[in-house]
């Protein structure tokens, strides 16, 4: 009986640290200098950064041309400024026009200095045009999961990229929505 549950236990262990997400000590303040700042993992890696933007990799290194690789995220954080875009709803429609949405949902957050409205869009669109891939040939797609951020009327978009059918991609959503959550206007 004591084997049964110290095996039960060591399971339970095993399967929590599978599927627990990063651990959030583990992470990084990026601070734009025009003036917003987003939480995110310190075990991902930079691949460009710039005043207005983060971009990131779940792991090292990217497939050339599409930037990820089978197994692998991206995100991209930055400040929809450049958009002629004046309302939330135009920046989703930008940011998701050449795509298949599959799911939309709000998100409320309180804090105070947070998204008070946080859009969350997945949609999927393929890694190539379809008229460049054989007809034999299953076109392969992209999931994107994308985060709308409305925040002392600035929009800040977290951007998710990863391959269809990827085991990972519900880790990666989470990772995605813990960083919009942390954005924050600086003062």
């Amino acid at each position: 009986m004591v084997i049964r549950k110290q095996n039960v236990m060591v399971a339970f262990v095993l399967v929590a640290a599978i599927v627990a997400p990063a651990s959030t000590d583990a992470w990084k303040q990026f601070r734009s200098p025009k003036g917003f700042s987003v939480m995110y993992p310190g075990t991902w890696f930079e691949i460009g950064r710039s005043p207005d933007r983060l971009q990131l990799l779940s792991s090292a290194h990217g497939a050339e041309g599409i930037v990820i690789k089978r197994g692998q995220a991206e995100v991209v954080v930055l400040e929809a400024s450049e958009l002629s875009a004046k309302t939330l709803a135009q920046v989703i429609d930008y940011y998701t026009q050449r795509a298949t949405v599959l799911s939309r949902r709000n998100i409320s957050e309180r804090d105070r200095g947070s998204c008070g409205n946080l859009q969350e869009v997945v949609s999927k669109e393929p890694a190539v045009p379809p008229k460049d891939v054989p007809t034999y040939v299953r076109v392969p797609y992209i999931i994107n999961t994308d985060l709308f951020c409305e925040v002392g009327g600035r929009k800040i978009v977290v951007l998710l990229r990863n391959w269809e059918g990827d085991k990972r991609q519900a880790q990666y959503q989470w990772v995605a929505l813990r960083m919009a959550k942390s954005i924050r206007i600086l003062q």
